[in-house]
């Protein structure tokens, strides 16, 4: 590990965050701040005071990039079944070996969200206390399913899937790599939690990131996929119990970031496959991941045992997400894979 004492000194970092109030009764959806964002006072503004509706995040996105426009960059990946844009964030967008994050596929997990803009956040406010950042360009969908996110915040707090169609489509099942095995069987029921949907990449939002790491699948470093809860680190494969090609080497990426988390927030993070840690995955972004060749492809399962937050703790979990995926991607950029 290079540097990894400067990095554990930034990420220790205690932020001053100002004396903005909001609304955060989660279970009513109202996420709403009780002001207007001021262009001019953007800087004082710290969005991890409490969970972003999809409408604040990104007027806050926008505000950020029109206001250091050569530090950041965002270009729509697509839109989804409801017209939402599907937006990545480009920091770093100089350099080749990338890092592509993208959190909320599964639309109740507010903190993945929250964990994403908080890598933005740092990256831009604070980026010279992160030295091993900067030689990577950063790639971050903080909002993947936008439909889902926002159904969230309105009428069903505990809703999953996307919204094509009443019952929506589980988009962690519906990527492109073994997106036909049965592992189970809600995973075909259009009424279960895990419905995979009516073939691999039907929705828009699964083929906008399918495409994004296909694209970048040379120059990718890692990709981290945000989720909670659970504490756990997850490698391919997700749909057997079987060994992916080289998954030591996979393995051996997760437990770095296990150890970055540890050295963060003193927490203790489980390493495995899903199959070892939860349960098998078909059509799983991580393991459509694994079948382009990228270097480093892992799943992060943030927080402990509720999908809820206090206010004062969503800025931990992005702590310990900017943790796991820093010392993943330098441990990634300077092993050499077999792959």
């Amino acid at each position: 590990m290079f540097g990894l004492g400067v990095l554990m000194l930034a990420l220790a970092t205690v932020h001053c965050i100002p004396n903005f109030t909001f609304d955060s009764d989660a279970a009513a959806g109202n996420l709403e701040l009780d002001f207007t964002y001021d262009e001019n006072a953007i800087d004082d503004y710290y969005p991890l005071d409490g969970f972003l509706s999809f409408d604040r995040a990104n007027e806050w996105l926008t505000i950020l990039i029109n206001k250091y426009p050569s530090n950041i960059t965002t270009k729509p990946l697509d839109r989804s079944h409801e017209g939402r844009s599907i937006r990545a964030v480009y920091i770093n967008r100089q350099q080749e070996k990338k890092i592509i994050v993208v959190a909320n596929l599964h639309a109740r997990e507010w903190a993945a969200t929250s964990s994403a803009i908080y890598i933005i956040h740092e990256l831009i406010y604070h980026a010279n206390k992160y030295p091993e950042a900067s030689q990577f360009q950063w790639i971050v969908v903080p909002i993947a399913n936008p439909d889902g996110y926002e159904y969230t915040t309105t009428t069903d707090r505990l809703w999953r899937k996307n919204r094509n169609s009443p019952l929506g489509i589980d988009l962690n099942r519906n990527f492109g790599y073994k997106w036909e095995v049965e592992v189970n069987p809600d995973d075909k029921n259009p009424e279960g939690d895990t419905y995979r949907g009516p073939s691999a990449f039907s929705e828009q939002e699964s083929k906008a990131i399918g495409n994004l790491l296909k694209e970048h699948a040379q120059t990718t470093m890692l990709y981290v996929d945000l989720h909670t809860f659970g504490e756990t680190i997850l490698y391919p494969w997700s749909f057997t119990d079987e060994a992916a090609p080289n998954a030591a080497w996979s393995r051996s990426v997760a437990e770095e970031g296990a150890r970055g988390i540890l050295l963060r927030s003193g927490k203790t993070y489980q390493v495995g496959t899903p199959a070892e840690r939860s349960f098998k995955e078909s059509g799983s972004s991580i393991d459509y991941c694994f079948s382009l060749n990228i270097k480093a492809c892992i799943a992060v399962e943030l927080t402990a045992g509720s999908y809820e937050l206090q206010n004062s703790t969503i800025p931990l979990a992005g702590q310990e997400a900017l943790a796991a995926v820093l010392t993943m991607a330098v441990y990634a950029n300077a092993g050499n894979s077999p792959l």
